[in-house]
């Protein structure tokens, strides 16, 4: 769904829209939009039943009409819905929606579906259907103010370029905490930054680069607060090309890595190192053993033995075909850290024998690359870089969409191309299973990433956000959202985050607040208004600012 022309950031669309739940992030989501949503014995149908108080934006009530319509819209408008249709029209797969009355409709699905409260039910964004029933192509509604639920509305946007959304008062949550956000469109995260430390804005919600953290951290002005993202940043292989296809040479690279090395000089320490098995450690689907296998004296022999020596003397290796194992490695030339990262990598895995050469492009060049060509066939990268967000680890069905085989639902191999039938055993056997069920199945799954080292984790980067007290103070962190969120501007959850500040749950249930609202700061006392910079740069992310005054910043999703 492109949202006409409001940008496609997931914490940033959830001020203007609400889900049915909320929030992804955690295995049992808060009822949000709903009241409660019951099962059928099979998992194939869902009774929703709604809240009766939520008012549009535009003052027409929120019913079951449009739950339904917006299930049903986005599975018709597979091309332009973004990451958020495949959970309607893939997995779960939609079929069909049944209005029982104003604040019950039945959803039914073609298999079961025992994660419908998570996904799609807290990461949805629910549409009105007096809006959009007549849009037939979303891409060209670009000039209308998008209408939400939301605790924020659209009242100016000048696209790519500026922002304004005022606080809705009739938010079943409460009225909230700001009055205004307006957000500006910039192209240099660093000027953000700079912005923040010149007082021009006041929050900056992109997580505070390491070697500026002590800087901001040390006068009383500016503070900083933890949030947890759930990022990460990985090298793919591409696993349908020779020899990337045998898991030995995979493997052999991966166990050549020091993640640790690598927060310590790219992160400055500001990370948690990669860990074999994709997922981040602070997701609910992450197996509790998290580890990463370096061993380059262990790699360089299972190499030997699989038959990649060094024939020629040269120091590179070659395969049993003769060809040296030299890869070429897409990074994107807007994410220094991830090149930086990659110059260390080449010259940690030269040390037994296989050559990484990092190529740097921009991000529509890169994203080119990594796509099958337009007449068909397969990718010809050999491996890229790439950051994920929150989505890709808290997703129940993401490993089955990120590594299993091609087929017919998910997107899964094309990815990576990698395929292993005991792995699509498994993703199969988890998509179906009851919510309690699936961690023990994805324990294994993870296993066989382990095992096979389709991808290599390389961190999942700390969350530090930089702000000026004076101006904001009622900053909630909420596990997977980093600060920038709805919870951060609605007062149940600012009073309650201040009443214990240290207290985070792990989960997604929010957590903990920058400090309390005894100073009225960040209570709905006066005018509160927020300058908010987005930054327009793929992969560096977006940058929130208030007008008295706030600047900020989140990340994106690079594939979900």
């Amino acid at each position: 769904m492109t949202f006409g022309s409001f940008p496609n950031t997931h914490d940033l669309i959830s001020l203007v829209y609400d889900s049915l739940f909320w929030s992804q992030a955690s295995s049992d989501p808060e009822p949000w939009l709903a009241e409660s949503a019951e099962p059928n014995d099979d998992f194939t149908e869902w009774t929703v039943t709604l809240r009766d108080d939520v008012l549009w934006h535009d003052g027409e009530p929120f019913t079951a009409a449009d739950v339904a319509f917006s299930f049903e819209y986005y599975d018709e408008q597979r091309a332009s819905s973004g990451r958020y249709a495949h959970h309607v029209f893939d997995n779960p797969a939609f079929t069909e929606s049944e209005i029982i009355d104003d604040t019950t409709v039945v959803l039914r699905f073609a298999e079961p579906a025992p994660q419908f409260r998570i996904m799609p039910g807290a990461d949805l964004p629910i549409i009105p259907e007096h809006i959009w029933e007549g849009v037939t192509d979303p891409s060209t509604a670009t000039t209308d103010l998008p209408v939400g639920t939301g605790p924020f509305r659209v009242v100016e946007m000048v696209s790519d370029e500026s922002y304004r959304l005022e606080a809705n008062d009739d938010h079943f949550k409460g009225e909230p905490t700001v009055d205004v956000l307006d957000l500006v469109v910039i192209a240099d995260p660093a000027a953000a930054f700079t912005a923040l430390d010149t007082g021009d804005v006041d929050f900056v919600a992109r997580s505070v680069p390491p070697e500026l953290l002590d800087q901001f951290a040390s006068g009383d002005e500016i503070q900083i607060i933890e949030g947890t993202k759930l990022e990460s940043t990985q090298l793919y292989f591409n696993a349908r090309l020779a020899p990337l296809d045998a898991p030995v040479l995979r493997k052999a690279i991966s166990m050549a890595i020091d993640n640790e090395a690598l927060v310590e000089t790219v992160l400055l320490g500001e990370a948690l190192p990669g860990a074999d098995g994709f997922v981040n450690p602070d997701s609910p689907w992450a197996r509790p053993d998290r580890s990463h296998d370096f061993d380059p004296e262990a790699a360089a022999a299972d190499l030997e033995s699989a038959g990649y020596v060094d024939n020629d003397g040269d120091g590179v290796r070659e395969g049993p075909d003769g060809n040296p194992l030299e890869f070429n490695v897409l990074v994107s030339s807007f994410a220094p850290l991830d090149l930086r990262a990659m110059q260390l990598v080449s010259e940690q895995v030269a040390e037994i024998g296989v050559t990484l050469i990092p190529e740097p492009l921009d991000p529509a060049a890169l994203r080119s690359a990594r796509n099958p060509p337009e007449g068909g066939g397969i990718p010809t990268y050999e491996a890229y870089v790439a950051t994920l967000e929150t989505h890709a680890h808290v997703d129940p069905d993401s490993l089955y969409y990120f590594f299993h085989s091609p087929g017919d639902r998910g997107f899964g191999g094309s990815i990576t191309g990698f395929t292993n039938p005991e792995f699509d055993a498994i993703a199969e056997e988890a998509a179906v299973a009851d919510v309690d069920d699936r961690l023990d199945l994805f324990v294994e799954m993870q296993g066989i990433i382990d095992e096979e080292a389709p991808v290599v984790v390389f961190w999942y980067p700390d969350a530090n956000f930089a702000f000026r007290p004076e101006a904001y103070s009622g900053w909630v962190a909420d596990v997977g959202h980093g600060v920038f969120h709805k919870r951060s501007f609605l007062p149940e959850y600012v009073e309650a985050a201040a009443a214990q500040p240290d207290e985070g749950t792990g989960d997604g249930e929010g957590t903990e607040t920058a400090a309390g609202t005894d100073d009225g700061s960040s209570s709905s006392t006066g005018v509160v208004m927020a300058v908010i910079v987005l930054v327009a740069l793929i992969g560096a992310g977006v940058l929130f600012a208030r007008r008295r005054q706030v600047a900020a910043g989140a990340g994106y999703d690079d594939e979900e």
